[in-house]
């Protein structure tokens, strides 16, 4: 098996590993605290006026305006298994209520132009999207390939356990009325779109391909390992587009029109899932379930993206959890949300790391929620994508341009760092409880893939956004897993550590820092 086999799995691999480890070292300092009767002293780390941080989260990074950071641990840490459905209700607020929504008003005429039984868009934006035609000049275009949603407000992000610090504040957002497809986009759609246009596949994660060929029996199963780049020109030559982020989530978790008072947004819009708000199962999204006992994939592949239906979105559309993790039009930025976006936003006027939404199969339970974040910063694998069709124009996000800095220094092993690769991954350190433990399944910041050089201590480096503070950990690959058909976690198989400086800050450049690995648990 080549090293290539392992960068496709590493994402899952990598989260997967870091929960251990970070298990591990909490489930220790207790030990040793709980021996000498006398808490370990550390230093606080300073927001950014130089004043520390309240509480005594010593993980905590002062970094966030004063809207941010509200995020509550559950009772206890976070602790292995502790991951069953997202709790919205501390993301409710009663100013939502004030929130509008359109309502119907008499149509004299709805149009049919391509005589399918279903009404042209423009003409009746309110009517049920079971009704509505996304382009009435094609016939082939019906609901069951693209589906309508309806003008209106919706209730972005989430401040719960579940949620990273790029998720909120939580907030209202108005959009147009727009288009989504009801599917990803298969392999086979991708496979002859880069046939006729000639192009080779730019990922280094592509899937069900083979020597430049389609692989028999993959059709019907979805695009994975696509670039952002190739999914955004796919979706231009359909004469459509990637989805912004806020479409993306209005899509998964619904507008407010759909909740106990249509008039308005209400609690009931605050859905945690497509499906609403009950856990996540196999049945409703093909992922790593982590909602009881150790994490266990549903299956060891993707699935044919029109399947299991009892996860279908509030308007019908399938597999916004789980089976690839989905491109969007956005860049990714750690502070895009504010109170007061403009309507129908387009994220950040500039960046090159790119917004990921939904999931796939070998990432946790954690990762199906609608309003998880994540991004093509880190070195992920299942990447894939759905296009949108929209009838106007969106307004960026007024936010700063995204700086980056490097965090470098060295890995210690014993008695070699040998292996198929070693992964460098950088974490928000405001996603760890008071104890430092990590939640399960929280998305990574960053990400960075070595070779081991068979030697004793190895050095590395990593980008990443500037002025965070950060959990760095190292993961050895020995060379064993990381098979999609029979998949298991690889890359922590030769140890595991994080860096002695944790919680690292970076107001700049940074180095000289050491992580150590041991022996993974048996």
């Amino acid at each position: 098996m080549d090293c290539d086999t392992d960068t496709k799995t590493s994402l899952s691999s990598i989260i997967l590993m870091i929960f251990f480890l970070t298990w591990f070292a909490c489930s220790q300092e207790t030990k040793t605290n709980t021996q000498n009767n006398t808490a370990k002293k550390t230093p606080l780390i300073t927001n950014q006026k130089g004043n520390p941080p309240q509480g005594n989260n010593r993980f905590q990074p002062g970094k966030h305006p004063p809207n941010k950071g509200q995020h509550l641990p559950p009772k206890g840490g976070f602790l292995p298994s502790s991951t069953p459905a997202e709790d919205l209700s501390s993301s409710w607020s009663d100013r939502f209520t004030s929130v509008n929504v359109p309502t119907q008003s008499i149509q004299k005429f709805c149009r049919d132009d391509d005589g399918d039984g279903f009404v042209r868009a423009e003409d009746c934006p309110l009517e049920s999207p079971a009704k509505v035609d996304c382009d009435d000049n094609d016939p082939s275009v019906t609901p069951k390939t693209e589906i309508w949603i309806p003008p209106g407000p919706f209730i972005m992000g989430s401040i719960s356990s579940h949620a990273g610090s790029d998720e909120d504040p939580v907030h209202t957002i108005f959009l147009n009325g727009y288009c989504l497809d009801r599917t990803e986009v298969s392999a086979g759609e991708w496979f002859q779109w880069l046939q006729k246009e000639q192009r080779i596949p730019q990922g280094s994660d592509v899937r069900n391909m083979k020597d430049g060929n389609l692989e028999v029996g993959r059709a019907e199963y979805p695009a994975e390992g696509v670039t952002w780049i190739e999914a955004r020109d796919y979706c231009t030559a359909q004469g459509k587009t990637l989805p912004t982020e806020a479409q993306w989530e209005k899509a998964a978790r619904g507008g407010c029109e759909l909740g106990s008072d249509s008039s308005v947004c209400d609690k009931k819009d605050l859905r945690p899932y497509p499906w609403g708000f009950d856990e996540p199962t196999c049945e409703r999204a093909n992922h790593q379930l982590s909602t009881k006992g150790m994490p266990k994939l549903c299956v060891s592949d993707t699935k044919k993206v029109d399947s299991l239906p009892n996860g279908s979105g509030p308007y019908g559309h399938l597999h916004l959890s789980g089976n690839v993790w989905e491109f969007v039009l956005d860049a990714w930025h750690p502070e895009t949300y504010n109170t007061e976006r403009p309507q129908d936003p387009t994220g950040p006027s500039q960046g090159n790391i790119h917004v990921l939404r939904g999931g796939s199969w070998n990432t946790f339970s954690t990762n199906m929620r609608a309003a998880n974040r994540f991004h093509d910063l880190v070195m992920g694998s299942a990447s894939g994508f759905r296009c949108a069709r929209t009838f106007g124009s969106g307004v960026q996000d007024t936010v700063a341009p995204l700086e980056m800095v490097t965090l470098s220094g060295t890995i210690y092993g014993a008695p070699m760092l040998k292996g198929r690769a070693m992964y460098v991954t950088a974490f928000d350190a405001s996603d760890a409880d008071p104890n430092g433990m990590l939640a399960p399944g929280r998305s990574p910041v960053a990400e960075t893939r070595l070779v081991p050089n068979n030697q004793k201590q190895q050095s590395f480096s990593i980008s990443v956004p500037k002025n965070y503070s950060y959990i760095l950990s190292a993961a050895l690959d020995a060379g064993t897993g990381a098979n999609k058909d029979n998949y298991i976690s690889a890359s922590g198989s030769g140890g595991f550590g994080q860096a002695k400086q944790n919680p690292i800050s970076a107001p700049k450049d940074t180095s000289k820092i050491t992580i150590t690995l041991m022996a993974p648990p048996k």
